[in-house]
């Protein structure tokens, strides 16, 4: 339980002695200027005995309470470092961080050759389906709206026997009827990736990541480069 109130309530007390011995004081001296023979010195010097003792218990309660705010602010600041260092060692460790990102861009790699293989193996299904001669995947039709006509896309059934092509010569989008094949590339899947994980579809929003859509990954990188690189590697040094 704190002491500080019971303090202050001291000290308040202390300052009222005081000012109350002050005032008994100033009145007998008061009496003595107006010539009352009642007043006997006696009297006036054990007033101001006692008024000069009340200040100086005021003072010594002051002091008192000055040592105990003192006291506990260092306390106060202590237990905030103790607090502080407790943190930066335990939830703060910089180790699992470089384990997590080796795994991370490990896994990230593995993503990306993935990707690779795919975009690598349809762009060469599709190709191959357009030298064989396959249909369009799209046939446009007339729609009658009435006062006008429009032309639109329609998809063409498809199949594992009979596939179809994206009429366009410069892309290699298929269908085998269970939806359109297409590369899609590492780039646009590591930068949903990384959109997903800023904007806390993991699971959790990271604290002011918003900023990372503010400039390209590269300027991220090369500003926060050696930063990680110490974060990473501090790890070690213990």
């Amino acid at each position: 339980m704190s002491t500080a109130p019971n303090l202050a309530d001291e000290v308040t007390t202390a300052e009222q002695e005081a000012a109350e011995a002050e005032q008994l004081l100033g009145a007998l001296e008061e009496r003595v200027r107006d010539g009352d023979d009642e007043v006997t010195p006696q009297q006036l010097a054990e007033q101001r005995e006692l008024s000069g003792f009340a200040k100086l218990r005021a003072e010594a309660a002051r002091r008192k309470a000055e040592r105990a705010a003192a006291k506990a602010e260092e306390k106060r600041r202590a237990d905030l470092v103790a607090q502080a260092v407790d943190l930066a060692d335990g939830k703060g460790d910089r180790a699992p961080i470089a384990a997590k990102y080796d795994a991370a861009l490990a896994a990230v790699a593995e993503l990306v050759a993935a990707v690779e293989q795919h975009d690598q193996a349809v762009t060469k299904a599709g190709r191959l389906l357009r030298e064989a001669g396959c249909g369009p995947s799209f046939e446009y039709v007339q729609v009658d709206h009435g006062e006008y006509v429009t032309n639109q896309p329609r998809p063409v059934p498809a199949s594992r026997t009979a596939p179809k092509v994206d009429a366009n010569p410069g892309t290699v989008a298929f269908t085998f009827g269970d939806g359109t094949r297409y590369p899609i590339t590492p780039g646009a899947v590591l930068a949903v990736l990384f959109a997903k994980a800023a904007a806390g579809d993991a699971g959790q929003m990271p604290t002011g990541e918003p900023r990372l859509t503010a400039a390209p990954l590269t300027d991220h990188a090369r500003r926060h480069r050696d930063q990680v690189r110490a974060l990473l590697t501090a790890g070690d040094a213990k």
